[in-house]
């Protein structure tokens, strides 16, 4: 068996670039590092300072009657809008427009998120056709308890259009 040549005090190879290189992306590193904690540190603050303003506002509002009713009605403004925005639009667009023919107009869809209530008014060349829209829309999956409201006849327009309302219930989304 041949002896082994194992020499344990070898000089290690030069090479101080990788030292520098590791040093380099460890700098680059902390930088990045603190860059994100100041713009944590910014947002918290920005979030406190809101937070903080919110409390100052409902603390005037409990002190003050007048400021109590004013953030209640804005409260019940930004709940109403946000009701409108989550109806089922495309259902209802969808529902609308199955049920419209070139012989009638739709003038305005009028939600009543509230209630559940669609308001749809719209015009045609006469009451057989405002008719026979309420009956399509009566058929569609989207609405329940479709009806005429009103109508009456434009008779300041040379053609004599009729104007109707119709009200319908919003179907629960699911629901058939």
């Amino acid at each position: 068996m041949r002896a082994l040549q194992i020499d344990f005090v070898r000089p290690a190879a030069a090479r101080p670039w990788v030292g520098w290189a590791l040093l380099a992306v460890a700098l680059g590193a902390a930088a990045m590092l603190a860059a994100e904690f100041r713009a944590a540190q910014v947002e918290l603050a920005r979030l406190e300072d809101r937070a903080e303003r919110h409390r100052a506002r409902e603390l005037r509002a409990a002190a003050d009657p007048q400021a109590a009713r004013a953030l209640r009605e804005e409260l019940q403004r930004a709940r109403a809008v946000t009701e409108q925005l989550s109806l089922p639009w495309g259902r209802l667009f969808q529902a609308v427009e199955s049920a419209a023919t070139k012989q009638v107009a739709l003038i305005a869809l009028q939600p009543e998120s509230t209630r559940g209530v669609m308001r749809i008014t719209a015009e045609a060349r006469d009451l057989g056709e405002a008719l026979e829209f309420v009956r399509r829309l009566s058929a569609t999956r989207q609405l329940r308890g479709v009806h005429l409201a009103s109508h009456q006849i434009q008779i300041d327009d040379p053609q004599r259009p009729v104007r109707f309302v119709v009200l319908a219930l919003l179907q629960p989304e699911g629901a058939s």
